[in-house]
């Protein structure tokens, strides 16, 4: 049986509303493959070329409460089901937390395996997150 989620919690040096900041409006310099408006019901799409070929996964944000919450739903064309994205930024002072959360791993074919590239890519992006968020 699939870990049906993943959760990865990463500290920043900036407020919460730089955090936020980060992850909306500057998101482009950071993570351009990324189309993401934080209103409820706008599309998110990313898209990424792996082995010679176009992928892309769509889908639409659930929730946007600045300067904290920001959820989304989204699938590859071959995931019989969509995964769900949060995002939980935590004031801490002058600096905050973020914790990222992915769930849905466990209704697909591949959910072990899809589960742990997710991990991988979710640190990557983290990472540059905290890097854009710290400027």
């Amino acid at each position: 049986m699939c870990a049906d989620s993943l959760s990865i919690t990463v500290a920043s040096v900036s407020s919460a509303e730089g955090l936020w900041c980060a992850l909306t409006d500057e998101r482009d310099s950071w993570w351009p493959e990324l189309v993401l408006t934080p209103e409820v019901g706008s599309v998110v799409r990313e898209t990424w070329t792996e082995g010679g070929r176009e992928h892309f996964a769509d889908g639409r944000v659930t929730e946007a409460v600045p300067p904290s919450r920001l959820a989304f739903v989204w699938q590859q064309p071959e995931w019989p089901s969509p995964l769900m994205v949060r995002f939980n930024i935590r004031s801490d002072g002058e600096r905050s937390t973020v914790t990222l959360t992915e769930r849905g791993f466990g209704q697909l074919v591949d959910g072990d395996g899809l589960r742990a590239a997710h991990e991988e890519g979710w640190n990557y992006h983290l990472a540059n997150l905290l890097r854009a968020a710290s400027r």
